[in-house]
């Protein structure tokens, strides 16, 4: 009767147990996704800000070579009409 009594006690106290770290294991869980999803969040800010970027300065690059070709296509207009 009594050995039973504690052989109850003991699986529910193993069951608690059980369900408490699953819990708990549960919980660890939730923490790292949510830091996860933060620094894939971050990540695709970066990536996002770094398009961005890019394209200006593409644009830019693409700007300050016409200018460069348009001042050469000059100069070399006036060298064939000084040199006619």
């Amino acid at each position: 009767m009594l050995s039973s009594r504690l052989i109850c006690y003991f699986l529910l106290i193993l069951v608690l147990l059980n369900y408490c770290c699953y819990g708990q294991h549960e919980i660890r869980n939730a923490v790292k996704h949510k830091a996860n999803r933060k620094v894939n969040n971050g990540k695709q800010d970066v990536r996002f800000v770094k398009d961005k970027t890019r394209g200006a300065i593409q644009r830019t690059d693409a700007k300050i070579n016409r200018k460069q070709q348009n001042a050469k296509r000059k100069a070399h207009q006036i060298k064939t009409v000084i040199n006619s």
